[in-house]
């Protein structure tokens, strides 16, 4: 004879005890199924993928996800469990005989098997031998049987609502084109004796090509290149200013963004030889970073520039000046990401 919990002796946890068996045997019993049909072993298993190749998710990452769930259980029965793909990037949950629709959305992986397991869980706290007694107390709460020639009704037991789950849709990727701004300062020197010392300030944007590849970004950058006045008041008194405009080439190679292009500079030579014109030549760049925020960052750049042309200058007393053929630069600045 069947044991009947009545209502007042329902344990509190009977959902539960159902469904939370051993955690490993979940793990060992995931057998994934190809295509629609299955083996004999298969239909054995409390779990079966059909079609798994079209899931978002692995077996593996499955059985993880319900290990994280499930929690030992003195019964060891389980319900027979099939997870199917659906349209729209959803998969059809089916735990005895019942089933639900959940919509993954755009998650994969671990992400949509968290979501599948806990529908799965739900389902099977749904007890049928909970259901069944509620059915009995409702056949017992008709009363007696009914006079020939009526027809009593059936009692209503209620069934639970179809349930749809859409995961959390995946972030939209940003509305506005990304923007990292640099602004660097240091100290600029050529290879040469005659080539002085000079101070730089340089600011570089760094912005997605219009016309490379997705790893390709496109760099416009200006430059400040001052070397204050030297032997004021001499026959070989001599300033220097530049500023430079460049349109670089990006890419990150690791741990650092390296840059390359060409540059124009407008200089202005004070002194005893006065005068002003044009440089120009190609740069090559080479820039680390580390965070500071979620936003900016601290970053060392080094800039390689070789000249295409050069002012030299003789003077008097046989000393001369040069603007550099090669030079080396560093700065240290900050860096600010839009998209962080």
């Amino acid at each position: 004879m069947r044991q009947v919990y009545a209502p007042s002796q329902r344990p509190p946890r009977a959902a539960i005890a159902r469904f939370a068996c051993a955690g490993v045997a979940f793990l060992a019993a995931i057998q994934p199924a190809f295509g629609q049909g299955s083996t004999p072993e298969e239909a054995s298993s409390p779990i079966t993928l059909v079609e798994p190749t079209a899931l978002p998710f692995s077996s593996g990452e499955l059985a993880q996800a319900l290990l994280a769930r499930l929690f030992p259980s003195d019964d060891g029965t389980l319900p027979h469990v099939q997870v199917a793909p659906a349209d729209a990037g959803g998969v059809t949950i089916t735990v005895g005989v019942r089933s639900r629709l959940v919509t993954l959305a755009e998650r994969s992986g671990p992400a949509a098997a968290r979501v599948v397991a806990l529908v799965i869980a739900e389902l099977m706290t749904i007890d049928p031998d909970v259901a069944e007694q509620d059915e009995e107390d409702d056949e017992e709460d008709a009363g007696p049987e009914p006079r020939a020639g009526v027809v009593a009704k059936a009692p209503k037991i209620p069934q639970p609502a179809p349930l749809t789950i859409a995961a959390p849709a995946a972030e939209p990727p940003d509305a506005h084109t990304p923007l990292h701004l640099f602004l660097t300062g240091g100290l600029a020197k050529g290879i040469g004796s005659e080539e002085l010392l000079a101070g730089i300030i340089d600011a570089d944007v760094a912005l997605p090509s219009p016309l490379g590849p997705e790893w390709l970004q496109l760099m416009p950058s200006a430059g400040w290149v001052y070397t204050p006045t030297r032997n004021a008041g001499s026959f070989r008194e001599v300033s220097f200013s530049e500023a430079i405009v460049r349109v670089l080439g990006a890419a990150d190679v690791g741990p650092l963004d390296v840059a390359a292009g060409p540059f124009l500079a407008r200089y202005d030579l004070g002194g005893v030889a006065s005068q002003g014109g044009f440089l120009f030549g190609a740069e090559a760049l080479a820039r680390w970073g580390t965070p500071l925020s979620r936003q900016t960052r601290l970053v060392v750049t080094a800039r390689a520039h070789a000249y295409g042309n050069r002012l030299r200058v003789a003077f008097a007393d046989g000393g001369t000046y040069a603007t550099p053929r090669l030079e080396a630069t560093i700065g240290v600045g900050l860096a600010w990401d839009s998209r962080s």
